[in-house]
């Protein structure tokens, strides 16, 4: 299932872009076995094929400033400043269905609604949150029964009501602190644990993200999770 919930213009640069929910059956076992059969929430640029957008640098309309982008991750590497050996995770050769799939479809977000409506919610599982609408969001968090969300724009002011959804992705623990300054829970890479965090309770116990629902934003620990492709 692929619904097409808005399309408009990015809050970043202005280009198309769209917010598209996919979801499977939620009693049947899960192609991904960290998250469980969760709602899946992307953001996409509407014209662009996601993985030409990826080799280009056009995913800044969906991605923004993230240090992990692709072709971002390789111009850091190239100067020794990359804050992670891997760069994003995302497959987009593998998106290109959903991608073509969200351009055919007429934009609907009662039937968005109606699928998130007291599912697990994986927000974000492509592209920033904050490069679509607010309202379309938080219409689809208020409907899910619980979910995830982490955030890479989250220093802008413009940003910060996502700190009550979100966990600011951090790449070190300055950025940490600075996130915390501004009153966000934070999820970072890395192989050491800070005051006031934990690990992932999938890393640690193998407890799925459809169960756990701890990125989430709000108040509690930060959460750390080694650097993974």
């Amino acid at each position: 299932m692929t619904i097409l919930a808005w399309e408009g213009e990015s809050k970043v640069n202005g280009e198309p872009v769209m917010l598209g929910i996919s979801a499977e059956k939620p009693n049947e076992p899960s192609r991904n076995t960290k998250t469980g059969p969760m709602v899946q929430v992307v953001a996409m640029l509407r014209d662009v094929h996601p993985h030409e957008a990826t080799k280009t640098g056009a995913d800044e309309a969906v991605c923004g400033g993230c240090k992990l982008r692709p072709s971002v991750h390789k111009k850091l590497k190239m100067v020794g400043e990359e804050v992670a050996k891997h760069p994003c995770y995302v497959l987009t050769y593998r998106k290109v269905a959903q991608w073509k799939a969200l351009r055919r479809a007429e934009e609907d977000l009662e039937g968005a609604i109606a699928a998130v409506s007291g599912r697990a919610v994986r927000f974000g599982e492509y592209g920033n949150m904050s490069s679509v609408s607010r309202e379309a969001v938080e219409a689809l968090m208020r409907a899910a029964d619980k979910h995830t969300l982490y955030e890479h724009e989250w220093r802008k002011p413009e940003n910060q009501w996502l700190k009550d959804y979100a966990m600011a992705s951090v790449h070190s623990e300055e950025e940490r602190q600075e996130a915390k300054a501004l009153g966000w829970r934070t999820f970072k890479t890395g192989d050491e644990l800070s005051e006031g965090e934990i690990w992932c309770p999938f890393h640690e116990h193998g407890i799925q993200c459809i169960k756990c629902g701890l990125c989430n934003g709000g108040e509690g620990k930060d959460i750390v999770i080694p650097s993974h492709r």
